[in-house]
């Protein structure tokens, strides 16, 4: 009686993967791992889109011509990625010195770990790059305003500019010159006379959020005045936000001697009839850099934070919009009153629409008061040598029922995501093994052909030596002999092999694609107790 063919629809517990090896980013000679350590980040969620300061000044990050590896004379060729060889992380260049090696460079990370450390990586060594890459998309939406006081507040206005993509740039007013620029808390930083320096930024701001971050710098507050660091909105009136510093001579009623005190004045549109002051402490004039913070919130309060830590906080009730109807003023009072103008050094000012958590307060603050604690540097190398295998390791292995086939999948702890080559192994006692399947840098193989009963399962890799799975898995399979079974399941060169029921083999089998449609009849031939067979491409 003449054989009905078979037909077969490949696909069902059937998988091909197929995965690209990496290579290093095209040109790049070098690269360093940048470790960021969890230690330095309070317990809490993953920081979202935080702008991670990095700040270095190493020798091999000079130009060529200064006996470093740069290409490029403006650093354009430091380039930071999310792992060792692709994803490419927005970053925004600051500073950079060819001549010593200094980079001060702002990296957007779209999560930032609180339980684990998080590895990134610098790319650098290309002399063919002549264009900037640094991009405003460091500062996500929930940023209005990022001034780093980096340029120069003597040439055309607006000089101070605005690192975000909403371009509220801030002119700079007095006798300020370049000469006004100096070394900041990170990169540069403006000095301020006290006589008539100050920034001046459009207005823009208006919501039920708000953050306010800058860092200042004073070494003496002699007087019986107050000196202004930020203003918007006419002082102590509804909807204002003034921060100030209080002299050591002050005499004014109410107010108590010897201050030098770091003051906030806050009105919403709900402070009709309050008079909302909060005093962040008199430590902070002593000629040390010193992180001011202020955050409100609609039916939150107002809280201010120096150095990272909570120092005051005021319950604000009500519908609290806040809109300020004058511009923004750094460095002086909105009216300009004379005797009201900053003495001392500014840096790094921001404004946040969103009411930024704690945990995000006090990262920013262990970020940037002293980036050698926050990260380190490991591997240092060439860019090739990093995107090449690596020796890994096994950190999980799990093989599950699907249907009448074992789904295997596992993880390493292979920190670049180099190309590996898996054999899987399978046995019906757990003591004489063979091999089910090879698996190329891939993580996950579906074994069509499992035992009846139990099958047991490891995992065999080289790196330099043979190594297994530190665990074995066991998997009671249903699959009977009215079955037909394919495998190695997935197929790396798209050769498997196929075991029909019974003793009867086909002559021929209809291969179908995963939607059902026809791609060709195989004629099939026995070998040894199954069939091989030649897939025709990858898109079964």
């Amino acid at each position: 009686m003449k054989k009905v063919p078979y037909k077969v629809n490949l696909i069902l517990c059937f998988l091909f993967l197929f995965q690209d090896s990496k290579a290093q980013p095209p040109g790049y000679d070098y690269v360093k791992e940048i470790i960021i350590h969890e230690s330095q980040i309070p317990d809490g969620p993953s920081l979202n889109n935080f702008p991670f300061l990095f700040s270095i000044t190493d020798a091999s990050l000079r130009t060529i011509a200064n006996g470093g590896l740069v290409g490029n004379n403006n650093g354009y060729d430091i380039q930071f990625y999310l792992n060792s060889c692709s994803n490419k992380l927005d970053h925004q260049l600051e500073t950079y010195d060819p001549v010593t090696g200094q980079v001060t460079a702002w990296i957007r990370l779209p999560a930032l770990s609180t339980t684990t450390d998080t590895r990134i990586y610098l790319y650098f060594g290309n002399d063919t790059v002549s264009v900037s890459s640094s991009t405003t998309a460091v500062w996500d939406a929930t940023y209005s305003g990022a001034w780093h006081f980096s340029d120069n507040p003597g040439a055309a206005a607006p000089q101070m500019q605005d690192g975000t993509s909403n371009g509220h740039h801030g002119t700079s007013f007095g006798s300020m010159t370049i000469a006004n620029s100096v070394a900041g808390k990170m990169g540069r930083a403006l000095s301020f006379d006290e006589v008539n320096d100050y920034i001046r930024i459009p207005d823009f701001l208006y919501g039920q959020e708000l953050t306010v971050s800058f860092w200042f710098n004073a070494s003496e507050v002699n007087g019986n005045s107050y000196q202004y660091v930020f203003s918007h909105g006419q002082w102590a009136t509804q909807n204002s936000l003034n921060v100030y510093i209080g002299e050591n001579s002050i005499t004014t009623p109410g107010e108590t001697h010897n201050l030098q005190v770091v003051k906030t004045v806050f009105r919403d549109n709900n402070d009709a009839n309050n008079f909302d002051t909060l005093n962040a402490g008199n430590t902070w004039i002593d000629g040390n850099w010193h992180y001011y913070t202020m955050r409100i919130q609609d039916f939150g309060g107002a809280s201010i934070y120096v150095d990272g830590i909570l120092r005051v906080n005021y319950g604000v009730w009500g519908a609290n919009t806040f809109n300020p109807p004058t511009d923004i003023f750094i460095g002086g009072r909105e009216d300009l009153n004379p005797n009201r103008f900053f003495g001392g050094l500014l840096d790094e000012v921001r404004i946040s629409t969103v009411w930024r958590t704690a945990n995000w307060i006090r990262t920013e603050f262990n970020n940037q008061n002293d980036p050698a604690s926050f990260f380190t540097i490991g591997f240092e190398g060439s860019a090739v040598s990093l995107c090449t295998p690596l020796p890994l390791r096994l950190t999980g292995f799990n093989a599950t029922r699907s249907g009448s086939c074992v789904k295997l999948q596992w993880q390493t702890d292979d920190p670049t995501g180099s190309a590996a080559t898996f054999l899987i192994e399978r046995s019906e006692n757990g003591i004489d093994w063979n091999t089910a399947g090879t698996v190329y840098n891939a993580y996950t193989f579906i074994d069509s052909f499992p035992y009846k009963g139990e099958s047991f399962y490891r995992i065999k890799y080289s790196q330099g030596s043979v190594l297994y799975s530190s665990s074995v898995r066991k998997v009671e399979s249903s699959c009977c002999d009215s079955e037909i079974r394919i495998y190695p399941n997935p197929s790396a060169n798209g050769i498997f092999f196929m075991e029909f029921p019974g003793k009867e083999i086909p002559e021929q089998v209809t291969l179908l694609n995963h939607a059902g449609a026809f791609l060709q009849h195989i004629k099939l031939k026995k070998e040894n107790n199954g069939i091989n067979v030649l897939v025709p491409g990858k898109g079964l």
